[in-house]
């Protein structure tokens, strides 16, 4: 099929009063081009959506539509009326397989204004895949509130969708599988890159290079200059003006203006000591209005436990961790606790964030300033001044979600509770909570469907459904276990007891020492790629290359010390489980 231009972005450009979002924009969107719009939590994503589908304007440049396009459009925060979930979605036969893939028939009767949050997104995601006369799908965050059989359903449409796509999301295999190019906006101005997200993070790496390259040679430009000051006023006068004119140019250039200053401060706060009672969890069971959602669940927890929990939407997840949190009183069996736990949720609705009270009050409390060292704390999140005054109300979803994490963490918790945390918050949070949680002494639970998330932070999954509770082990056959008939409730094996009083450190304490290998050869490997990138600087002297490379040598030594450490603990791992 041949292919057309649906939509031409030429030169778009919007400021807000206190941020400019994007400027001189330009990009098409052709028929089969999936197009993934990346960028950190208020650099305009959600904006630029609107503004594609004509519910915002752009103030200045031309948006170019095909004549009598028909955009169907799912917004971040969807408004669906009222009427009953069918009666919004349809009652054909793609609407049912809709309703049905994004879990949506037990409510499909129910009237909108009865559902929450996330079904009522769930039912607009599925009135805008169910409508045929579309020939372009404008979507923002579709994956949030999914189960794993509802982004597999989402992709397959995105994939073989006749007409155009352009999506935000946070789902780094969805952007990867599905998009043919990536939008990143930032501070910088906006970058266009053919491809999925590993091709956008290649390119920002070789960007990033550049810009150090760029930096590099300023620094040594501001070393010559000072020097040549130094070298008195008969010197100076010698200097050629072109040359002057060139580094005059290069050093008065604005620096770099970042929207993020420094690493999100996730190391900021401190963590109580756990003991080696946790929490475990006897034959338990819990209803809700009647309904049973889950019995005989079995669960003991260690003070290192990295535990994924998976299933479909509406089986009991978020109620399983109610439960664990103590919010919830089981139906049946009993809960035990560990004296030295300090539980700490990250629950999917941000129960614990009052929506109208302002961010000051939130983190100082009810009445209170911002002292100081708050301030700063609020910075190193990367909330704006601006913000620190604003209702909770106001804030995008992300910025909601990531101070509800600064707000969970303050309480310095050894048990961390996680449901969806990949809702609304963008790729720069995720990884920086990734790589904390790699290094974080205490117990772990997330409730997740986001696969990268699941495969980097846990060690063991177990799923809820229909057929009960059971355990599916870990890594990629996980997804394929969880649509298995595997009988329900078959508990992991207890011979760790005996295979820990053997060994002279835990299961738990080596795959702690490999994350801990793991970040270490992660750290040298970038050192090992900045000495080599010195070395091709021509503007080094002799004394500072035989320096880099006496560096050089010591990394790449330590790195095969580390990566040998590392197979040792990988090996003993494998052969105890």
């Amino acid at each position: 099929m041949q292919t057309m231009t649906l939509v031409d972005v030429s030169s778009i450009s919007l400021v807000w009063p206190t941020k400019t979002l994007f400027i001189d924009l330009s990009f098409t969107v052709d028929t089969k081009d999936r197009v993934g719009i990346l960028g950190i939590n208020g650099s305009g994503k959600s904006t630029l959506l609107n503004v594609l589908a004509g519910t915002e304007t752009a103030d200045q440049g031309v948006i170019r539509r095909q004549a009598d396009l028909a955009i169907s459009f799912l917004s971040q925060r969807p408004e669906l009326g009222e009427g009953t979930v069918s009666d919004a979605v349809g009652s054909d036969w793609q609407a049912k397989a809709a309703i049905d893939r994004l879990g949506l028939t037990e409510i499909a009767n129910r009237n909108i204004t009865s559902l929450s949050g996330g079904q009522q997104k769930r039912a607009a995601l599925a009135m805008v895949l169910e409508n045929s006369e579309a020939g372009l799908l404008i979507l923002d965050e579709p994956t949030n509130h999914l189960d794993i059989e509802g982004i597999e359903y989402l992709e397959r449409v995105i994939k073989d969708f006749a007409g155009g796509v352009v999506f935000v999301s946070h789902d780094r295999y969805l952007i990867d599988r599905v998009a043919t190019k990536t939008i990143e906006l930032s501070s910088h101005g906006a970058f266009v890159v053919e491809g999925g997200y590993q091709s956008h993070l290649l390119a920002k790496a070789e960007r990033q290079a550049k810009s150090d390259r760029d930096e590099a040679t300023r620094r040594v430009l501001e070393r010559k200059e000072l020097a040549w000051l130094q070298r008195g006023a008969r010197a100076r006068r010698r200097k050629s003006k072109s040359r002057l004119a060139i580094a005059q140019r290069t050093l008065t250039a604005p620096a770099r203006e970042e929207l993020r200053i420094g690493p999100l401060a996730l190391n900021d706060f401190g963590q109580q000591r756990l003991g080696r009672q946790v929490i475990d969890l006897e034959n338990v069971g819990a209803e809700v209005g009647g309904k049973k959602l889950f019995d005989n669940v079995n669960l003991l927890m260690s003070s290192m436990e990295r535990l994924g929990v998976v299933g479909p939407n509406g089986v009991g997840k978020s109620t399983l961790l109610d439960v664990i949190a103590g919010r919830r009183i089981p139906t049946t069996g009993t809960v035990n606790y560990g004296s030295t736990i300090r539980i700490g949720y990250f629950d999917q609705t941000g129960q614990t964030l009052d929506q109208d009270a302002s961010v000051e009050e939130i983190v100082a409390g009810p009445g209170s300033r911002l002292d100081h060292r708050q301030t700063n704390l609020l910075a190193r999140f990367w909330f704006e001044p601006a913000t620190h005054r604003a209702q909770v109300r106001t804030l995008s979803g992300g910025e909601q979600r990531r101070l509800q994490l600064m707000s969970v963490l303050a309480s310095e918790p050894n048990v961390l509770l996680l449901d969806e945390p990949t809702n609304d918050l963008d790729l720069d949070t995720l990884r920086a909570l990734e790589e904390w949680l790699d290094t974080f002494r205490g117990a772990l639970v997330v409730v997740t469907h986001d696969r990268a998330l699941l495969e980097r932070t846990v060690e063991h999954v177990v799923a809820l459904s229909e057929g009960g509770f059971r355990h599916l082990g870990a890594g990629e056959a996980v997804w394929e276990q969880v649509r298995s008939k595997s009988q329900p409730n078959n508990p992991r094996p207890k011979a760790k007891t005996k295979e820990r009083q053997r060994s002279g450190r835990s299961l738990s304490t080596l795959r702690y020492e490999l994350k801990e290998a793991e970040v270490e050869m992660e750290k040298l490997a970038f050192e090992r790629d900045q000495c080599r990138a010195l070395l091709t600087d021509d503007s080094i002297t002799h004394s500072a290359q035989q320096e880099m490379y006496r560096s050089l040598a010591s990394t790449l030594e330590s790195l095969g010390n580390t990566e040998d450490r590392w197979l040792a603990i990988s090996e003993e791992i494998e052969g105890r489980t």
